[in-house]
């Protein structure tokens, strides 16, 4: 497959702001279809990117011959039905994180790509971070040695534009799954630990009625290691936060910015290679990354990352974060 026919589906605004100005340009891939309920704001959309089909629905992309793969950028209560109707299409599928509201949704969506054998990957763009990129590339060098302790968390204030975030209906939950499941997903997707053996964690609703908008929690790894999270619509700072604190037994790492910490005899020698300057660029180049390696996977190129199995492990914890926080006690994953 040479060039990669893409139908996107949900026209909002990361699909405005993100995937439509970096699909029209993406090598080996051709926007062929936009859908959105909202069709006169998709012919608008399919003007502007010289998109040729506008559909009503998902059933009528996918049976346009020359669409090879479904984008998913709804809201999080249509991923499940929308990725589902694409798989049994026989098409493969990008949908921006979280995959589906639920556990068993996601393992709907992952075994439904199994029989089909269509590559389903998640939207976790934070993988491709420079940051992050440079922090798993030194602990796979053994650069810190073992590693035992990581502390990391995302803070930022709810966005406004979304209202749709803060309600369980239509995202599966609050802040846990907005930000939580970025930080739990960089955590496994960067460590070597293992399996996940139990969480605990604790939850508030501050701004919040009907989802939690602040979440401290522990996760115990069955080599023994441990993380904890906290992640925050409401706590009060002055700027976002995302972070990553990590301390092996050579040494420890951190991002934001990436620096390592070594100890050099009786003194530490830091290591910080130059950072980038412009935020914005960076955070654009991350998703073009991540479009880019999807398309490159469907062609055969490159194995996916971020598949719909890894988003079922870390929904597996989500559920369990969620139960620990209710029950007030820590929770053994089966």
């Amino acid at each position: 497959m040479n060039t990669v026919g893409i139908a996107l589906v949900g026209a909002g605004n990361i699909a405005q702001n993100i995937h439509l100005p970096l699909l029209t340009t993406l090598p080996h891939a051709k926007l062929v279809a936009i859908v959105d309920k909202n069709v006169s704001k998709a012919r608008i959309l399919a003007e502007r990117y010289s998109i040729p089909h506008v559909c009503k629905s998902v059933e009528d992309a996918v049976a346009l011959a020359d669409v090879d793969a479904v984008v998913v950028t709804t809201s999080t209560d249509a991923h499940a039905q929308t990725a589902l109707t694409a798989i049994h299409a026989n098409k493969h599928v990008f949908v921006e994180r979280p995959a589906a509201r639920t556990l068993q949704e996601t393992l709907d969506i992952r075994n439904a790509a199994i029989e089909h054998d269509v590559q389903v990957m998640v939207g976790m763009n934070h993988r491709f971070r420079p940051d992050v990129v440079h922090m798993k590339n030194a602990i796979d060098r053994g650069e810190i040695g073992q590693i035992y302790y990581v502390k990391a968390g995302w803070v930022k204030q709810r966005s406004t534009d979304a209202r749709w975030l803060a309600q369980e209906e239509k995202s599966g939950g609050g802040v846990l799954v907005d930000l939580g499941i970025v930080v739990i997903d960089m955590i496994l997707h960067v460590f070597n630990f293992g399996r996940v053996r139990s969480v605990d964690c604790s939850m508030f609703r501050h701004e919040t009625k009907g989802v939690e908008d602040v979440v401290v929690a522990m996760l115990h790894f069955e080599n023994g290691s441990v993380a904890t999270i906290e992640t925050s619509w409401s706590l009060m700072r002055a700027e976002d936060l995302y972070y990553c604190n990590v301390f092996g037994k050579k040494g420890s790492a951190f991002i934001n910015p990436f620096k390592l910490v070594k100890r050099a005899g009786n003194e530490f020698q830091t290591i910080q290679p130059a950072q980038p300057k412009a935020s914005m660029a960076v955070y654009r180049k991350t998703y073009e990354t991540e479009l880019k390696h999807f398309v490159t996977s469907i062609r055969g190129i490159t194995p996916m990352i971020s598949t719909v199995s890894e988003a079922v492990e870390r929904m597996k914890i989500v559920e369990a974060l969620y139960a620990s926080a209710e029950l007030r006690r820590e929770i053994v994953i089966p």
